[in-house]
């Protein structure tokens, strides 16, 4: 009866907390800025030109190639950043008053693994938090150890790995111990002991 109460009652706790930190975040992704980086597919339209109306993958390098202007550093920019970049590249010496737009039509991933209900890739949304990710891979399973959750990164070659209390976090709505997520992090999430 006990571990029959945990499978309903944690994934409810799981999703109003999570509902909770967004409403004091305020309005959705309002005021956060999603940074372009490795592996973001992206569409780049020019008004009026279709020649110049592209989408690219952006490489490991965190460059694209795009026509007139050829390998263009996009890598921490935000899309309104790159449409500046583009025109401003493509105004010095090839149109006049170019209109661009770019959208993200992909997202770089995050990993969530171990004891949630459908581990898997998710698309990084900016601002995305751990507790937000195991949110979206169906809240945690019944034999899951929230507050043994970590995240892990890898950058420039090194490991870094955050704790992340996910019970405390829930319980007491101090969204301060949840970690804003990286491209490429995996959220681990281990197997009660008992």
């Amino acid at each position: 009866m006990i571990k029959a109460l945990r499978f309903f009652i944690i994934p409810a706790v799981l999703l109003c907390a999570v509902i909770a930190v967004s409403a004091q975040q305020g309005d959705g992704d309002k005021g956060k800025e999603y940074y372009i980086s490795e592996g973001d597919l992206l569409d780049i339209n020019v008004y009026d030109e279709p020649d110049l109306t592209k989408t690219v993958r952006v490489s490991h390098e965190g460059t694209i190639s795009y026509p007139l202007i050829g390998t263009v550093s996009v890598s921490g920019l935000t899309a309104e950043k790159l449409e500046v970049k583009i025109r401003d590249l493509l105004e010095k010496d090839y149109l006049v008053n170019p209109q661009v737009i770019v959208l993200i039509r992909e997202y770089s991933k995050v990993y969530v693994m171990g004891q949630v209900r459908r581990p898997g890739a998710y698309e990084l949304k900016a601002g995305m938090t751990a507790v937000e990710a195991i949110a979206l891979a169906g809240g945690l399973t019944d034999i899951a150890s929230p507050n043994g959750t970590k995240v892990i990164r890898k950058k420039d070659g090194k490991e870094r790995v955050f704790n992340v209390p996910v019970s405390s976090i829930l319980k007491g709505g101090d969204a301060s111990k949840d970690v804003v997520l990286e491209r490429n992090d995996t959220i681990a999430v281990p197997e009660s002991l008992f």
